[in-house]
């Protein structure tokens, strides 16, 4: 089949309409001698020099070469300047017959799409990095508004590494330990948190695997003796590792406890010494005095029986009648005397013993040999009333991990010395709202006893008494 002339024109002139091709020519002076399409359009006028265009910038002497050697020129995927101008590959060859450039400009539909690939690479990359900033614009403000909580906080707030080390305290926490917030980095929790009177409690391995809650002894700035509440957990890895603690100053709690601990103690005592009395009388008004009437009417009826048999009988059951009412008498005596059981010295020391340990570790040397029993009611209970307060004063605190304990009687003076390795504090300045101290001196006083308390900050406590002996009326 052939084509005439014509047709190929035709199809020609059909592929330049639809920017399947462009068509140009150049003299040998490099001036446009023709253009077709409008894929050329990036050529300059008819009669223009080529190279004023953009896209053969400074490529004279590069074309002029064509004339010298059979070869072309490819410039691959060029975007002409005109707007929304789609990339094109140019080919520049020399035509010898008819002397001049020929200059073919085809579509380049591979540099397009690679064009729209990238443009959404950029675009999903555009809309990627926006994510990523308003995620850690939200971060930032959560982390503004845990760190104002934090900071606002009336309670200590910690954050430490595995190696103990803070990297964070919020303001509550460096009041508390009288030190800047950034002197505070890096400083092992260890050191500024010791504890007074007990093991360690900062065991990460245990916090680790789950929250744990304690209450442990400490010094404030002032060297003061305080109990702290602390909640430990572990942040896990997306935490970056650390460790965080919360505390909470619960001295005033802890004193509290201790002292409605002592209330009910004192009330329980004086509901059974209570109770042990009115059996007490009882007992006299009802079983010793039916005995006592008894005991008389046999004796009457003894003297006025002719009976010889009788009457033996008679002074024989008066006589075990007599019997029973010491031993009635015995029982009333007991449950008066029933409270001066309680306050056993030996019984005070192992509750004492009891509740420490509970705590924390106690290293305890008790020395009792003296039988209170012998001395008056008085003194036996001022003694051991004195003996009750000095060691709930140790176990509320002195935060001592030594306490020595002696009970003795030598040359007719009962001795008491009471001594620990605690916080101590001042005698001349004891502490607003308690008596304790006073307490103890004023019974000391009421058995004329002498009652001396030594101590100082950080160096312990010494109490000793000293009281005449006396002895219990039979």
């Amino acid at each position: 089949m052939q084509f005439t002339v014509d047709e190929a024109a035709g199809d020609l002139a059909s592929a330049l309409e639809r920017r399947q091709f462009g068509f140009g020519l150049l003299d040998e002076a490099l001036v446009v001698a023709r253009r077709r399409g409008a894929l050329s359009d990036w050529l300059p006028p008819e009669g223009e020099p080529a190279c004023s265009s953009p896209l053969l910038l400074h490529m004279e002497d590069a074309i002029r070469a064509l004339r010298e050697r059979d070869g072309e020129i490819v410039l691959p995927s060029m975007r002409p300047p005109a707007p929304d101008a789609t990339r094109v590959t140019i080919s520049i060859a020399w035509n010898a017959a008819s002397r001049r450039f020929v200059i073919i400009t085809t579509p380049d539909h591979g540099a397009e799409q690679i064009d729209r690939l990238l443009a959404s690479e950029r675009r999903e990359k555009l809309l990627l990095q926006q994510q990523a900033e308003a995620a850690q614009t939200r971060l930032r403000v959560a982390d503004t508004l845990y760190r104002d909580i934090v900071e606002c906080a009336g309670d200590l707030v910690l954050r430490f590494r595995a190696d103990r080390r803070i990297v964070f305290a919020n303001r509550r926490a460096a009041s508390f330990l009288g030190v800047p917030q950034d002197a505070l980095l890096n400083r092992s929790i260890d050191g500024l948190f010791p504890s007074l009177g007990q093991e360690n409690p900062w065991r990460l391995d245990a916090y680790a695997e789950r929250p744990a809650s304690f209450e442990m002894a400490t010094r404030d700035a002032r060297g003061a003796p305080v109990w702290l509440w602390w909640d430990a957990r572990f942040s896990g890895p997306e935490g970056g590792g650390e460790f965080q603690a919360v505390g909470r100053d619960i001295t005033a709690v802890r004193r509290l406890r201790a002292e409605q601990d002592k209330a009910r103690e004192a009330a329980r005592a004086a509901e059974l010494a209570s109770q042990r009395l009115r059996i007490a009388h009882d007992l006299h008004d009802t079983l010793a005095r039916s005995i006592v009437t008894l005991i008389l009417e046999m004796g009457l009826v003894a003297k006025t029986t002719r009976d010889e048999e009788a009457r033996a009988k008679l002074i024989e059951l008066q006589a075990e009648a007599r019997g029973g009412l010491a031993e009635a008498r015995d029982a009333i005596t007991r449950l008066r005397a029933a409270r001066r059981d309680e306050d056993d010295p030996k019984r005070i020391v192992e509750a004492f013993a009891k509740r420490a340990r509970e705590k924390g570790p106690l290293e305890l040397r008790a020395e009792l040999p003296l039988d209170i029993s012998v001395l008056p009611s008085e003194s036996a209970e001022a003694l051991c009333r004195i003996l009750r307060e000095a060691l709930r004063n140790i176990e509320l605190h002195a935060c001592a991990r030594r306490v020595d304990i002696d009970m003795r009687e030598q040359d007719g003076v009962v001795h008491l010395d009471i001594g620990d390795d605690g916080v101590g504090f001042d005698p001349a300045r004891p502490a607003a709202g308690h008596f304790g101290l006073v307490g103890m001196k004023e019974r000391a006083a009421a058995i004329n006893a002498t009652l001396d308390i030594v101590s100082a900050p950080g160096e312990g406590a010494q109490l000793s008494l000293r009281a005449p002996l006396g002895r219990r009326e039979p």
